[in-house]
């Protein structure tokens, strides 16, 4: 199945971003389930996800669960804390150093890749917690949470040697947004409950331009952590406040932190008419999966992926990127992908521009 992909087009004139149209052609891939029995439907859909397979998979089997009215708790799945892990990991270690012009530590991603899969324990082991304070935030994870104050953290990131650092005083030297989304445009951690409330079934319809209360949001680890202290002070530099969400967020994971909420949290709803709502917390934000069952058949599928909340046409991305300032068309670019990083997609993007004459 040919994954699609986030075609952005931004309208540049007289050293501003005039305003971005985004184009996802993502497929809906919850679409060739329907018809199937649904052992093979739950066991086909990791298969359908080139990233978090585990969390699709996790959630695809709490959806049967709950459609087929099974008892299903509240939990944290360890195995999808591991694999936001590696999706943070990631971004920090290979894709943001390769967009800021420093060195990748892709050797250390790929080992941590392969030690999280195989053993998801190894998220709160000593030596991913020694990983994190010597090989990317300089200090311990407890101490790195610690930070609260705007003080604290220029002090950490003007003079730290640790690849952390690097990578926020690169980001601070190469421009800002000129202003970005507020808290108010986030979307909020909700329970299964809340989620019935606020949306009795979800449809294909909603699946690709979903909203929350009339409006598009913003899901992942800013939406997640954005009152937090740090977060807080740092709010009127949108780039770098969701780069420092993401460490947060990991060096939590390890921790295993739970004041915020975290990925890896599985909640699940039997909903009438043998159908089954289940929210998950991915490294991108919330993934949403309805079932409904119908003689052992699927007889609707629905997916909601962070994507489409981050990449909603009238969402996030055109709230960061709409009337900054860019002295160059290379500029407008440059920050264009770092946006884009900034929001995490799961799908290959492409930019193009479109300049516009000057009034």
């Amino acid at each position: 199945m040919d994954p699609g992909k986030l075609e952005l087009r931004l309208s540049y004139a007289a050293g501003r971003i005039t305003g971005l149209s985004v184009v996802n052609s993502r497929p809906q891939a919850a679409i060739v389930l329907r018809g199937m029995p649904v052992a093979p439907a739950v066991a086909l859909i990791p298969q359908l996800f080139a990233l978090c397979g585990q969390a699709q998979g996790v959630a695809a089997m709490a959806a049967r669960a709950a459609a087929e009215e099974e008892t299903f708790a509240l939990r944290h799945d360890a195995g999808v804390a591991a694999e936001a892990a590696q999706e943070h990991l990631w971004r920090l270690l290979s894709d943001w150093p390769r967009e800021l012009g420093l060195a990748p530590q892709d050797a250390a991603f790929v080992q941590w890749r392969r030690i999280l899969a195989a053993d998801p324990s190894a998220l709160v082991s000593p030596d991913f917690s020694d990983f994190l304070d010597q090989g990317l935030l300089g200090m311990t994870p407890e101490a790195w949470l610690g930070l609260s104050r705007a003080d604290e953290f220029e002090s950490w990131c003007r003079s730290s040697p640790a690849p952390a650092a690097r990578l926020c005083r690169a980001l601070a030297a190469g421009g800002e947004c000129v202003a970005g989304s507020s808290p108010e445009a986030q979307l909020p951690v909700l329970d299964a409950n809340a989620a019935a409330s606020d949306w009795p079934a979800l449809s294909a319809a909603f699946a690709l331009r979903p909203q929350w209360r009339g409006r598009p949001r913003e899901t992942g680890a800013y939406a997640r952590r954005h009152e937090d202290p740090l977060l807080a002070t740092l709010a009127s530099k949108p780039l770098l406040v969701r780069l420092v969400a993401r460490m947060q967020e990991l060096a939590a994971l390890m921790l295993g932190d739970f004041a915020l909420p975290l990925p890896g949290a599985v909640m699940a709803l039997p909903l009438e008419n043998s159908r089954g709502r289940v929210l998950v917390e991915t490294a991108r934000g919330l993934l949403m999966h309805e079932l409904t069952l119908a003689d052992g058949r699927v007889a609707d599928y629905v997916i909601v992926a962070p994507t489409e909340w981050n990449f909603h046409p009238d969402g996030a991305l055109p709230a960061l990127l709409t009337g900054c300032a860019c002295a160059t068309e290379p500029q407008a670019a440059s920050l264009a992908r770092r946006a884009v990083l900034a929001l995490d997609p799961c799908v290959a993007y492409e930019i193009t521009i479109d300049r516009q004459a000057s009034p």
